[in-house]
């Protein structure tokens, strides 16, 4: 298992964890937000995501966890967890990514395209998770989740997902030099594959002009026509 992503605290201020600017940001934040059972509860979460209250927030693949008033008499921990995708869900994942230069270029430069998500849905992967798959629990005595500790934690996570695709990707179950290196390892297969096919092709001209010159007519120039067909069949193949 890698070793877990620490998170720092975020900014504390007004707005600093309830606004997306990214649209990964956004769908994340839509897709927990959902959960609560009352409107109330988004609101208290929001401000207690900015209190400065949590400490560091850990994340592991699929999942996440941060105390809340780390240090104090009754410190609360509260856990995310997150449905993994398999690594046959990842390999599709980055098998779509290998196949354009600009998808492998985004994910290098940490950004999330949203063409290259889209083409992973139409394959059959989700990656960006849905309300069924978020869970969450926390040491309080809320008598349903996700409670507002929860609901603060998702916003806090929210912030470093809008900065970050990779924590949003880690909540999946990959890390970024996992993915990547399946990305390059896909991308590097395909040219291979592609060129091999460009080598066999040549090839396979080539022998067709061998073939054809071995039976080459004699003639007197272009004015004959069986030499004058000869010469256009091997410039096709050339």
């Amino acid at each position: 298992m890698p070793d877990p992503l620490v998170l720092p605290r975020s900014p504390r201020r007004r707005g600093a964890v309830a606004r997306s600017d990214t649209w990964w940001g956004r769908a994340f934040v839509r897709s927990f937000e959902e959960l609560a059972l009352d409107v109330g509860d988004l609101v208290a979460a929001r401000s207690l995501a900015r209190s400065g209250r949590f400490g560091a927030i850990v994340v592991l693949e699929a999942m996440a966890s941060a105390v809340v008033d780390p240090g104090s008499e009754q410190p609360l921990m509260s856990q995310l967890k997150v449905e993994r995708l398999d690594a046959a869900d990842w390999t599709t994942f980055a098998r779509e990514a290998a196949r354009e230069s600009g998808f492998t270029a985004a994910l290098e430069v940490g950004t999330l395209p949203v063409d290259l998500v889209e083409h992973a849905d139409e394959a059959g992967v989700e990656v960006l998770p849905g309300t069924p798959d978020l869970d969450s629990a926390c040491e309080c005595d809320a008598w349903a989740q996700p409670c507002v500790h929860a609901l603060a934690l998702l916003y806090l996570l929210a912030w470093h997902v809008d900065r970050d695709p990779y924590v949003l990707l880690l909540l999946r179950g990959r890390t970024r030099e996992a993915l990547l290196g399946e990305v390059h390892a896909l991308a590097a297969a395909e040219a291979d594959d592609t060129g091999a096919a460009e080598r066999e092709a040549a090839r396979v001209r080539a022998a067709q002009v061998l073939a054809l010159a071995a039976d080459a007519p004699t003639g007197h120039g272009l004015a004959d026509a069986t030499v004058a067909a000869y010469d256009e069949a091997v410039t096709r193949l050339l």
